[in-house]
C-alpha cells in the first residue's frame, strides 16, 4: 500500500513537539482504518481481555491508526497504526504519574537531577515497535493489553467503535473528494467526530467531516468555485457481534477528563 507523506500541523508555541498531530491524506485514512480494524478484531478474539477497549482514530507524529483506550484509569496507551512508509507500528506511550505531595526522585547515583530531568521522569515516554505484517502487529497489541490490564477475561464483546459508520463515512468522503484528495486530521480525543475532522486542500481548500447522528454524517468542503455540503449515510461498523451494543459503549467520564487535551498539553484548536 502506498502511503502519502504526512503533513505536519503547525504547532502553537509551547506545545510539546513530541506529540504533534499530523494531517494525512483522506485516501490513506479510507484505506488503512478498515485494514487495522480487521486484524485487530481477529487478534482480540484470540486473546480475551479483562477490559473493554474503545478505538479512537488518531494521526500523531507520522503515525495513522487507532488508539486503544481502556474503560478504566490508565497511564499507558497503545496506538496500532502505520507509519509514512505504510509499515505496521505499535506505539506504546506512558504518561508520568507524579502528583503534589508525592515523594520525588531528585538524584541518581549521587548526581542531582535538574528540574527538567525530574520533569522528564514524569513526562511522556513513547516507544515504537515496527512489525513485518499486520497480523503480528495486531497480536502484539492484544498481548500487550493483557499484560497492562491483567485479570480474568470478562469482556464478551471485544472491541467497541463509538463512531458509528466511521470507516463508511471516510470511504464516502474520499469518493466525493477524490479530485482533491485532501488531508484529514485526527487528534484521538473522545467526541472529536461530533466536533468534526478537519480537511485541508493543497491550495487553501478547507472543510470537515462531522458526525451528526447514528448513520448520518455531513461533509463540508469549500474549494472555490466549488462548494460541497452534503449528508452521508453510513452504516454502523460490523464486528460480527463483537462490538459493544451497536457501536456505543459508556466509558467513564473520569477517563475522558484525563485524556489527551490535558495529558499531552494540547487542544483541538492547535
Amino acid at each position: 500500500m502506498k502511503i502519502q507523506t504526512p503533513v505536519p500541523n503547525d504547532a502553537a508555541p509551547g506545545k510539546r513537539a513530541a506529540s504533534r498531530a499530523t494531517f494525512r491524506r483522506l485516501s490513506d485514512a479510507a484505506a488503512i482504518f478498515p485494514l487495522i480494524r480487521r486484524h485487530l478484531v481477529a487478534a482480540l478474539a484470540g486473546c480475551p481481555q479483562a477490559v473493554a477497549i474503545e478505538a479512537l482514530p488518531i494521526s500523531e507524529d507520522g503515525l495513522l491508526g487507532y488508539e486503544l483506550v481502556p474503560d478504566r484509569e490508565a497511564h499507558t496507551y497503545l496506538i496500532l497504526g502505520c507509519n509514512a512508509q505504510g509499515a505496521p507500528v505499535l506505539r506504546e506511550t506512558s504518561f508520568g504519574i507524579g502528583r503534589a505531595g508525592a515523594v520525588e526522585l531528585v538524584a541518581v547515583n549521587g548526581r542531582r537531577l535538574s528540574g527538567s530531568g525530574r520533569a522528564a521522569r514524569h513526562g511522556i515516554h513513547p516507544r515504537d515497535c515496527l512489525f513485518p505484517d499486520w497480523i503480528a502487529a495486531a497480536e502484539a497489541a492484544a498481548a500487550r493489553l493483557r499484560l497492562l490490564f491483567p485479570g480474568s477475561p470478562r469482556v464478551r464483546r471485544i472491541l467497541s467503535e463509538k463512531l458509528r459508520g466511521f470507516e463508511d463515512a471516510l470511504s464516502s468522503a474520499h469518493s466525493r473528494l477524490a479530485r482533491w484528495d485532501p488531508t484529514i486530521q485526527f487528534f484521538g480525543v473522545p467526541n472529536e467526530a461530533e466536533l468534526g475532522f478537519a480537511l485541508r486542500g493543497t491550495h487553501g481548500e478547507a472543510g470537515a467531516l462531522t458526525f451528526q447522528q447514528p448513520g448520518l454524517w455531513t461533509l463540508r468542503w469549500n474549494a472555490p468555485p466549488d462548494a460541497i455540503h452534503e449528508s452521508l449515510s453510513a452504516i454502523a461498523n460490523s464486528n460480527g457481534g463483537d462490538g459493544c451494543g451497536e457501536g456505543v459503549c459508556d466509558f467513564p467520564d473520569r477517563r475522558r477528563r484525563n485524556r489527551r487535551a490535558t495529558d499531552r498539553g494540547r487542544s483541538l484548536e492547535a
